[in-house]
């Protein structure tokens, strides 16, 4: 067995249950959204509120450098030029009674697992070769993956929203 296989085999058996369960989680939550399916204003925000939060969670946690900084403003200009385009190949459908159709899309599944895997990797990182997660290189990057994920989702928020106000109520 390699030094690399070892090493990768005990991060995972060191990996706290807590995280695995968080995992599966989100796979549900990811799966999900691979189906059609009618949400209303609370299941539109709380994926985009979670995701905001953990943001600034790392965004505090790492510090206002310049190098978190500009992975933040190179993450959420790409978030938000990838949500709009999302957003118009799948966009929502008004039903009325504050409710929107969602199309079914792997996206939303493939950002959460992402963000899943970008996090595991940073708080490894962190643990394992602190010198590399304060490198300008790790902080850009780590903040580009935080802003985009999240700007990408509160963009389609934002749009979705629209589309949830422009429904008309039905009496």
């Amino acid at each position: 067995m390699t030094a690399i296989t070892t090493t990768i085999t005990q991060i995972i058996i060191h990996t706290p249950i807590w995280v695995w369960a968080i995992l599966l989680l989100l796979i549900w939550r990811g799966l999900i959204s691979t189906r059609p399916r009618i949400v209303g204003l609370g299941k539109l925000l709380f994926l985009p509120l979670v995701l905001v939060a953990l943001a600034a969670y790392h965004i505090l946690g790492s510090g206002l450098s310049s190098a978190t900084l500009a992975g933040l403003a190179f993450g959420t200009l790409g978030g938000v030029a990838a949500g709009l385009v999302l957003e118009r190949r799948n966009p929502a459908t008004p039903l009325g009674n504050g409710q929107i159709q969602l199309a079914g899309e792997w996206t939303p599944l493939l950002v959460i697992l992402a963000i899943f895997f970008t996090r595991y990797a940073g708080a490894v990182t962190a643990i394992t070769a602190p010198a590399m997660a304060s490198s300008a290189a790790f902080l850009i990057a780590m903040g580009a993956i935080s802003a985009f994920s999240s700007a990408m989702f509160v963009t389609r928020t934002i749009l979705r929203l629209r589309v949830l106000q422009a429904t008309p109520a039905l009496a």
